[in-house]
This record gives structure tokens, C-alpha cells and sequence, in this order.
């Protein structure tokens, strides 16, 4: 995402920030899921590239300062402390990003066989799409909140059956042989947990929207 100026921030509304921030975290989201499909293809140069990215980007900070300073002189349908939260919890995800992203720079790992890489492909392509899902919930926020209620109902949807593959992983890597005290069981393990924090994140984020929708549908 380019680079936007203090006085290009000043200029867009509160939708448009709020539109503008869950652009710039998705886009890191993103990055981190290419990421650990580098590391799955075990491209290591592309995968420190890309989780050093989603560690060291910071033009969210600038986009949030810049919604802080607007939201309370404004007047809108949500109440302040709603926008705040939801603000809040779209910066989460880029806590829980750069979390993840900085332990798994800890460590090589090599995946124990091609099935594993599969799996673990499939869980990424699952949250690489409730990713993109949750940005079009949080647009629709401000314009549609039915269409912003069904698309969270998708995301919750799509998570339900990432959970059956989270346990399908798990069960095949504790199937294997190795040392469950070793770094390589310990790092995929952590890796799996870790894409799955995420989506736990936006499922709870989208049953928030839900929420939003519910409470304020009478405005539409």
C-alpha cells in the first residue's frame, strides 16, 4: 500500500480512514499468510521478506491516530465507543500478525512430508478468504448492515470447518515420529495454533459485527 501524507489523512471522513485502516491490516494479513506458504514451499529469503514486513509496516499507527482525532468531534450513528472498539479490534489483528510473525522467524523448520504442506495450504487459503471476507463486513458496516450480518455469517461458517482441519493437523502430527520436545514439533505446532489464533480473532471480530448490525439495524 503507498504511503499517504498527514494531510491526505486529515482530508477523508471517518469511513473512509476506517475503510483505509482495514485496507492497510488486511494487506498485512496477507503478506503473513504468502509468508508461511513460502515457508511451506521453503523459499526461507521470500518468508524473512515477508514476515519482516508485516513487522516493521507501520502506517496503521498514522491512519489510527488520524480516526482518534476525527472521531471526537464527530457526529454519528454509531456511538463513539463502538467505532473505538471496532477500530481496536481491527488493530488486533495486526498485533496478533506481528506476534506470530516474530516467532516464526525464530526457527527454520523443514515439514515432516507433502501431505502436512497440503493441509497446512488449505487452512491458509480458508483464512486468507475470511480475511478478505471480514475487510468487505467492516466496509459494509456504514452502507448495508444485512449485507455486513450475512457476510460474517460465511466467515463463521468457513471457520467452523477450519477447526476440522486444525484437528486433522494436530492428530497427523502427533502420528508422527518424532520428539515432541524437539523444535520442529514444537514450531509446527505453534505455527498451526497460530494461523488458528488468527481466525479465532476474525471469528470473534465478525460475531461482533453481527452484534453492530443487530443493535443499530433499525437506522436502516
Amino acid at each position: 500500500m503507498k504511503e499517504i501524507s498527514e494531510k491526505e489523512l486529515k482530508k477523508l471522513s471517518i469511513d473512509e480512514l476506517t475503510h483505509l485502516f482495514v485496507d492497510n491490516i488486511n494487506e498485512q494479513n496477507l503478506k503473513l499468510i504468502e509468508g508461511i506458504e513460502f515457508l511451506v514451499e521453503e523459499d526461507f529469503d521470500n518468508f524473512t521478506q515477508n514476515l519482516n514486513y508485516v513487522i516493521e509496516t507501520n502506517t496503521e499507527v498514522r491512519i489510527k491516530k488520524a480516526f482518534e482525532s476525527k472521531i471526537f468531534k464527530s457526529k454519528l450513528m454509531f456511538s463513539k465507543a463502538d467505532r473505538l472498539k471496532l477500530f481496536n479490534k481491527i488493530n488486533d489483528i495486526k498485533n496478533i500478525g506481528e506476534f506470530s510473525a516474530n516467532k516464526m522467524l525464530l526457527y527454520r523448520v523443514v515439514f515432516p512430508d507433502e501431505e502436512f504442506k497440503l493441509q497446512i495450504l488449505n487452512i491458509l487459503k480458508s483464512l486468507k478468504l475470511i480475511s478478505s471476507q471480514l475487510t468487505d463486513a467492516i466496509k459494509f458496516i456504514g452502507s448495508d448492515l444485512i449485507k455486513a450480518h450475512d457476510i460474517c455469517e460465511n466467515i463463521k461458517n468457513e471457520r467452523r470447518k477450519m477447526r476440522i482441519e486444525e484437528w486433522q493437523l494436530l492428530n497427523r502430527l502427533y502420528n508422527y515420529d518424532m520428539d515432541y520436545l524437539s523444535r520442529t514439533f514444537l514450531y509446527l505446532k505453534e505455527l498451526i495454533e497460530g494461523v488458528m489464533m488468527l481466525a479465532d480473532h476474525i471469528k470473534s471480530f465478525s460475531e461482533y459485527i453481527q452484534f453492530l448490525a443487530t443493535k443499530y439495524l433499525i437506522f436502516d
